[in-house]
């Protein structure tokens, strides 16, 4: 007969182990998307972190940081920028995943401080009312030749 105190201490083991498993691939996942886009020429900084929703869906967030002081160029850069960090999230996790995953609180930020956000980017969004908080990786795809 098993006790409660002891199951519940394999049910606790067993939580610790995958949720510790998932931060290890979550900082191996913003460590690889913060790599690319830094790659990408006018980003000087990228500082972005992975977190979980309201509804337990997955965001990651933050901001690109970019050289250029005019709004076009910094387009240009920031859709680069995007374009690697998405790649990265598809050649990463898998497609559900890879497709669900939100990525509207990425911002990228000019020189002179003019913040851009993804739907600046026009992002494949197949929903009446699009909204920040519904850009997914996903809505990428198509834009950036991924599938």
């Amino acid at each position: 007969m098993v006790s409660r105190r002891g199951l519940l201490g394999g049910v606790a083991a067993v939580a610790t182990a995958v949720l510790s498993g998932c931060g290890v691939e979550r900082r191996r996942l913003v460590a690889a998307t913060e790599e690319a886009a830094t790659g990408v020429e006018g980003v000087t900084d990228v500082a972005l972190e992975m977190r979980d929703g309201a509804n337990f869906e997955r965001l990651l967030h933050g901001t690109v940081s970019l050289a250029a002081t005019d709004r076009a160029t910094g387009l240009a850069g920031f859709d680069e920028a995007m374009r690697a960090i998405v790649t990265v999230i598809h050649s990463e996790l898998e497609d559900q995943e890879a497709r669900s995953l939100r990525v509207g609180g990425i911002t990228g930020v000019l020189d002179g401080g003019e913040e851009l956000t993804p739907m600046e980017l026009d992002p494949d969004m197949s929903i009446p009312n699009p909204r920040l908080d519904r850009v997914t990786a996903g809505s990428f795809y198509e834009k950036y030749g991924l599938s």
